[in-house]
């Protein structure tokens, strides 16, 4: 439960990490699309895939963990 939790807060996060640097560069226009704004941009986005990934996996081992308890 614990870890589902903390799962979900972690991907939470990177969400608004994206939508924050996204809106400095498009809605604010506060910075410019350089490397420096790149990086955080591409960690983001390639991090919410591969947690949105990693999500199908601990759905499933939820699932399994609890017909194991039933």
């Amino acid at each position: 439960l614990l870890s589902n939790s903390l799962y979900h807060l972690t991907l939470f996060t990177f969400f608004l990490a994206l939508v924050h640097f996204l809106s400095e560069v498009f809605i604010y226009r506060t910075a410019a699309l350089t490397i420096g704004v790149m990086a955080p941009l591409m960690v983001a986005s390639f991090s919410i895939l591969g947690m949105l990934i990693g999500l199908q996996y601990l759905e499933v081992e939820a699932l399994s963990q609890n017909k194991k308890k039933n």
